[in-house]
């Protein structure tokens, strides 16, 4: 995106905020929405419109990997914030998505990497000690009337708490956070812990300011968030289950549930990922009667909604898995996270079996007689098969939780290639097993932190915009 489209853009923003002001004033509203782009998507920032089809679904495929490697890491090892190793685990092809954040008064514009696996939101600040490349002009708190910096008394700033990234100068709270561990470190990123005005889109057409406490990083060191000499990415949106995430901090203001509504990849332009909602408070519009609901837990030391997953169903044909096999408590379990662009099974679950062996030996049993199965050297997916124009019937998926069954249909199982085969679109994983944004399209997905439940029913998520 050139300079003259991001002000273009800026100035239509700005024309539309003018003119919900004149219609609705600050809207008294309990919901929020807040756009989020994958990083593939023609409205990324990070666009990369050269690449073939093959191309981009390797890129979703890389970040998959680094998330559940990272994720690994996240589970089986303690952070340690003294050394500045904070392992929810950045790296550098972690991300999926990107939000287009508006802070301060005036409004300023910053695009942030959308990060389910740490706490703190943060984006560079002016002035600045040192601060990396980014094209977009830098969020200046010196010129926003509504910043303040945070001190030590407030209860956020853990800073005698053990692994904590917080510190008291002066009477100020300062953090220092990096992220991942080597050889993939980046960071770190400092300093103030501080509270700014957010302004947010609601579904009645207005907008909504909320006081939201994040990071002013004014020292930054090393950050990747792209491989384009144009990079406008600024910082970090975390979203995980901390205390000073920003799902947290809504849920005193707003209520405690927020849900999304994944786009089909086949449903606009070839190949193309859009954009999608994720609403929060009033903005989430619950159907009436019964919602197909399944509790998840939560743990401490693992930023994750982990799902009572019983069973799993290829078509009609059900595994029967032995009692316990995502149990989360004695193992990784099984967890939801639309920030991974596909979908991980097992190879070791905590019965000692092989998920993701026993549900692509179903697929197979059922595709061997009828297709030509492809060797897999070259693909990241173990199962391929070529095209037959005159087969038509393929398999859908079920994901039996306790509660409520989870199906995906069949067009989303499987991923097509231009060159004439599909594959069933699961990788498989030393211990990670998680639902990721490919299995997701077509169904509102509400986190219910109220009781404690993931909610979700058949939607046209194309439907869902601002």
């Amino acid at each position: 995106m050139e300079a003259t489209q991001y002000l273009r853009m800026v100035v239509v923003l700005l024309s539309l905020i003018i003119f919900s002001r004149l219609r609705f004033g600050a809207s008294k509203s309990k919901g929020v929405s807040i756009k989020l782009i994958p990083i593939d998507s023609r409205e990324s920032p990070l666009y990369q419109p050269n690449l073939t089809h093959h191309e981009r679904v390797e890129k979703r495929v890389n970040i998959t990997l680094a998330k559940a490697k990272l994720t690994k890491l996240r589970f089986t090892q303690n952070a340690t914030f003294g050394d500045d190793k904070h392992m929810t685990a950045l790296d550098r092809q972690y991300y999926f998505y990107i939000a287009l954040m508006m802070i301060g008064h005036p409004i300023h514009f910053v695009y942030l990497m959308v990060d389910t696996g740490s706490h703190l939101t943060w984006t560079q600040c002016e002035p600045c000690i040192s601060c990396f490349y980014q094209s977009c002009p830098i969020y200046d708190s010196q010129a926003s009337p509504s910043y303040q910096k945070v001190n030590c008394d407030h209860p956020l700033c853990n800073y005698n708490e053990p692994q904590s990234p917080f510190q008291c100068v002066n009477g100020d709270c300062f953090y220092s956070l990096t992220y991942g561990c080597a050889p993939s470190v980046s960071g770190p990123t400092k300093g103030n812990f501080s509270m700014e005005t957010f302004h947010f889109m609601n579904t009645e057409g207005g907008y909504v300011e909320l006081t939201v406490l994040f990071g002013c990083s004014y020292d930054n060191g090393y950050f990747y968030f792209s491989d384009q000499p144009d990079n406008k990415i600024s910082g970090i949106l975390g979203l995980d289950t901390g205390p000073t995430s920003l799902v947290s901090q809504l849920h005193e203001t707003i209520g405690d549930v927020f849900s999304y509504c994944i786009v089909p990849y086949d449903q606009f332009y070839p190949f193309d990922v859009h954009s999608h909602i994720l609403r929060f408070g009033e903005d989430v519009q619950l159907l009436e009667g019964n919602i197909p609901t399944t509790h998840y837990l939560t743990f401490v030391d693992r930023s994750a909604y982990f799902l009572d997953l019983i069973d799993i169903s290829v078509g009609n044909y059900r595994l029967r898995l032995p009692s316990g096999s995502f149990d989360a408590r004695l193992g990784n379990g099984f967890f939801i996270d639309s920030a991974a662009p596909f979908t991980t099974l097992t190879t070791s679950a905590t019965t000692g079996l092989n998920i993701f062996e026993l549900v692509t030996a179903a697929f197979s049993r059922y595709y061997d007689p009828f297709l030509v199965r492809l060797p897999t050297t070259g693909f990241h997916f173990n199962l391929c098969y070529m095209h037959r124009q005159d087969f038509r019937v393929f398999l859908s998926l079920t994901f039996h939780f306790r509660g409520a069954d989870y199906e995906v249909q069949s067009r989303f199982v499987h991923i097509q290639y231009n060159e004439g085969f599909f594959c069933v679109a699961i990788l498989p994983d030393p211990l990670i097993s998680m639902l990721g944004a490919n299995y997701m399209p077509n169904m509102r997905i509400i986190h219910n932190r109220e009781i404690s439940a993931i909610q979700f029913y058949p939607e046209e998520c194309a439907l869902d915009h601002f």
